[in-house]
């Protein structure tokens, strides 16, 4: 019975008494020792050290255990082995009693070596995907870069010929065509990097109290531009007596931007656009619908879909890369709303709502003056540290019209030097330059003048803007620069 109940397992299995003779063992103990069921009958497992040698990478070592195993009797004893040919072996021994009296040990060992490399096996194929996929997103911060920081320049220019006063009116529609589109630009390069901090979860919302009414005014003014070339007729009615609600501002004003921007791109010109506001059940609703090209119902479950436009032909037709919506429910997830559309199919235009929770109690509307209002309250002297060509000499070109006195370098080296001869209000830094970055340059800078910083960078990640403030910037600016946001920054160190 005992022998039957030894064979029908698949470990392999051997007793022995208190001093270490085999009492008995099963065909897999036999067959794992390469000896005959007569070879191991009453010898003494001690005394197998040759066959342990020709099996065991470790003999000596395996040998000394089992000799202290059986010295210092534990109740239970767990190793694992590795033999000479590579196989892997879990070895457990347990000790038998008797009335509590110890009359024998127990030995099971089991072949783990498929399950080891099975596990050796997962772990590299994880550890190449970990490695891929933080090659992918050093990548796509790379591409970020090098495509934001080209875009500097040409932004910013456009931006202060655009508010120039003697621009001829056709050389206006052409410079703010240059700017909508770098904009637009900047906008794809954030939607990819978007989609990045989403898979990883990366993503991070900063809440306060916002006037979504406010916020909605806002997308409307970005959009205005498209919206008049193509003739499109906008009704607005925001009727919401509650529109003041907990949340993050810019990321909220992003979901309204793509959803007008998306309301503009598939209306055909002509159309017709109505913006909608209203509560419901404690909730803030925004509800946008179009006279466009609409959605087919087949389409509408997987229109929240990372890079889903429906038909290439579509793509093709208006552009862009698929992302808006998804990252906008993305968005509204963390912010604890919801997003819905609605659609009775192709050319019968497109509705979509948006809910988002109230503040328990309204704010009354501040009379202070908004960044965009505030007017330059004095000069200040910069150093302008990047070694870009073009985004240095527009950005000092542009600096200067506005009143500051700005010095420029091109390196780490030539801006120390600098702030040894000469003292400085603020420092303004691109991260990568050629003889080392910025975070050392500000903590250089700092601890030789009391100076605020700027960062400007083609880095936009929440890790790169968390970098900068560890590093000492006061400020972080994501390339292409906002030349507004920069001067209202400017006039706010300047007070």
């Amino acid at each position: 019975m005992m022998q039957a109940t030894l064979d029908s397992t698949t470990d392999a299995i051997v007793v022995t008494d208190v001093s270490g003779n085999v009492r008995d063992f099963n065909e897999k103990y036999a067959e794992m020792m390469g000896v005959t069921r007569e070879q191991l009958n009453t010898v003494d497992v001690r005394k197998l050290r040759k066959r342990f040698s020709q099996r065991f990478k470790d003999p000596e070592q395996f040998m000394s255990r089992v000799m202290e195993i059986y010295a210092t009797a534990p109740a239970e004893s767990f190793e694992v082995l590795e033999l000479k040919d590579g196989s892997v072996l879990e070895r457990y021994s347990k000790i038998q009693s008797i009335d509590q009296r110890p009359v024998g040990r127990v030995w099971s060992f089991r072949d783990v070596t498929e399950r080891k490399r099975a596990e050796e096996t997962l772990q590299a194929a994880k550890i190449a995907a970990e490695e891929a996929s933080q090659a992918k997103d050093d990548f796509l911060a790379l591409l970020s870069h090098e495509l934001r920081t080209p875009l500097t320049p040409a932004l910013v220019a456009a931006s202060y010929l655009g508010e120039h006063r003697d621009l001829l009116p056709e050389f206006r529609e052409e410079v703010t065509a240059i700017w909508r589109n770098v904009q637009l630009e900047a906008h794809l390069i954030d939607d990819l990097l978007d989609v990045t901090r989403i898979a990883r979860g990366k993503i991070e919302i900063h809440h306060a109290a916002i006037d979504v009414h406010r916020l909605l005014h806002d997308a409307v003014e970005i959009v205005q531009n498209d919206i008049l070339a193509k003739e499109i007729e906008l009704t607005i009615k925001l009727n919401a007596a509650n529109h003041h609600i907990w949340a993050d501002s810019v990321r909220i004003q992003q979901v309204f931007w793509n959803l007008l921007n998306n309301a503009v791109k598939f209306t055909p010109r002509g159309g017709h656009i109505t913006i909608r506001s209203s509560n419901k059940g404690g909730r803030f609703v925004f509800e946008i619908s179009d006279t466009g090209i609409g959605i087919e119902p087949e389409r509408q479950g997987r229109i929240f879909e990372a890079f889903h436009q429906g038909e290439r032909s579509i793509t093709r037709q208006f552009g862009g890369l698929g992302l808006g919506l998804t990252i906008s429910k993305t968005l509204l997830d963390l912010h604890g709303g919801k997003i819905s559309v609605e659609s009775k199919g192709k050319n019968a235009g497109t509705t979509f709502r948006v809910f988002l929770d109230l503040l328990r109690e309204p704010l009354v509307a501040s009379t202070s003056k908004t960044d965009g209002e505030a007017k330059n309250s004095g000069s200040l002297r910069l150093l302008l540290v990047d070694d870009h060509l073009d985004t240095r000499s527009v950005l000092s070109r542009l600096l200067t019209r506005y009143g500051h006195e700005v010095t420029t370098a091109d390196s780490v080296k030539g801006a120390l030097q600098l702030l040894d001869s000469r003292d400085f209000d603020t420092l303004i830094s691109d991260i990568g330059l050629p003889d080392d970055n910025g975070y050392n340059l500000v903590r250089e800078a700092k601890r030789r003048q009391p100076l605020k910083a700027i960062a400007l960078s083609g880095f936009g990640m929440e890790a790169d803007i968390q970098r900068s403030f560890e590093a000492g910037f006061d400020y972080h600016v994501t390339k292409p620069v906002d030349l507004n946001r920069l001067r209202s920054l400017l006039d706010a160190i300047a007070l």
